[in-house]
């Protein structure tokens, strides 16, 4: 055997014990990046919506599922100003959406001993904003 192919042979080991790795990176990423963005349109929405409860305008909680656009199924919580608004008064809305996991690195993590991770797991957000008058 020549030394060519024993490097080729060596090479293709290499990338064999490689690539799984490489692959679980890549899905992780994917992944996080997902989560990321649905944590930052959960947050805008719930911004949105506390901002329609501080100033007495109509559903709220409507308002902050249509501002959270792409995520469907998301759960509101509209804490409303009093009808007469006191000093330090605040208009909360908190909002769920359950998040799914699209790359099967939940899988790989169970081969390796791990456990839960790559489940769906539940993103919340808060927004307050000050009761106007």
């Amino acid at each position: 055997m020549t030394n060519q192919a024993r490097d080729r042979g060596a090479t293709a080991v290499e990338v064999a014990l490689l690539m799984p790795i490489l692959l679980i990176l890549v899905m992780g990423i994917v992944d996080f990046g997902r989560a990321l963005h649905a944590q930052i349109t959960l947050t805008q929405a719930a911004r949105e919506g506390a901002r329609v409860a501080a100033l007495k305008q109509p559903g709220p909680a409507t308002r902050t599922q249509n501002a959270a656009t792409g995520l469907s199924g998301v759960g509101v919580s509209v804490t409303a100003c009093p009808a007469a608004s006191t000093p330090g008064a605040d208009a909360e809305v908190q909002a769920t959406y359950t998040f799914n996991f699209v790359t099967p690195i939940g899988a790989f993590a169970g081969l390796f001993g791990g456990g839960g991770f790559g489940g769906p797991i539940t993103l919340s957000a808060k927004g307050v904003m000050p009761c106007e008058g």
